[in-house]
């Protein structure tokens, strides 16, 4: 790809089951246009011929969010407080990350995005956090307040990439979630926890940028401009991936 053409960038689709439709929410490709990629829907199927043949052409995937997984993949049973479940969608994520990383391509996920990279790479999940958390109080993860607007802080690991986008140990974040990283999958770290402890960000060690964040930056760069850093980091990475470059890691 030439340099300073856009990296071509991956977007899993949500599936409306009722309507047959593949769609996405537009906050996911305004992110990734504004930080100076060029988003690419992928196609809703769980063939890994053709998934193979998508991840060897595009420069990088952002893993959107969405229903909950289906709990046999971290080998549980489904508990009533587990959500809906995209059989399809579960396929291919976890099919998307596992070969990113195997190539070394960057992903970037988003709420269910963390969830899934996670599983991908043999951690586990909270079906539910206050069904299945019961050592500490929790706060609000699933807010009332306008999709935009934080209300719980992180604390932020120093030296980590999602350090980087805010530049400061502490930020403030939105917040759609009941299910949340358990154990964490070997080769991630957490990179920032809620007040309460709940994992709020992983990045893979040793890989060029996969990283997981739990809040919706695509809901709030908008609002406030500082949530589009992640995305141009991630982006960045796209690039140097499509230009056949090497990039060093921090």
């Amino acid at each position: 790809m030439p340099a300073k053409g856009r990296p071509l960038i991956g977007v899993t689709p949500w599936y409306d089951y009722p309507k047959d439709t593949a769609y996405i929410k537009s906050g996911y490709c305004e992110g990734v246009v504004e930080a100076g990629g060029l988003p690419v829907l992928m196609p809703f199927t769980a063939d890994e011929d053709i998934l193979t043949d998508v991840i060897d052409r595009l420069d990088g995937f952002l893993v959107s969010g969405g229903p909950d997984l289906d709990a046999k993949y971290y080998n549980e049973e489904n508990m009533p407080y587990n959500g809906d479940i995209s059989p399809e969608r579960d396929m291919m994520e976890l099919f998307v990350v596992k070969r990113a990383v195997e190539v070394n391509k960057p992903v970037f996920g988003i709420c269910r995005g963390i969830q899934v990279m996670n599983v991908a790479l043999g951690g586990s999940l909270y079906q539910d956090i206050y069904s299945q958390v019961k050592d500490r109080e929790l706060i609000q993860h699933s807010q009332a307040a306008p999709k935009w607007y934080p209300t719980h802080d992180i604390r932020i690991e120093k030296g980590s990439k999602v350090w980087s986008s805010f530049n400061r140990d502490r930020a403030r974040v939105n917040t759609f979630h009941h299910q949340a990283v358990k154990q964490v999958a070997p080769g991630f770290k957490v990179t920032s926890r809620s007040s309460d402890g709940i994992v709020e960000s992983i990045e893979l060690e040793g890989h060029i940028f996969a990283v997981g964040v739990q809040w919706h930056p695509e809901l709030m760069w908008q609002k406030n401009p500082e949530f589009l850093n992640i995305f141009r980091s991630f982006v960045e990475c796209c690039r140097v991936k499509g230009d056949g470059s090497s990039m060093t890691q921090k």
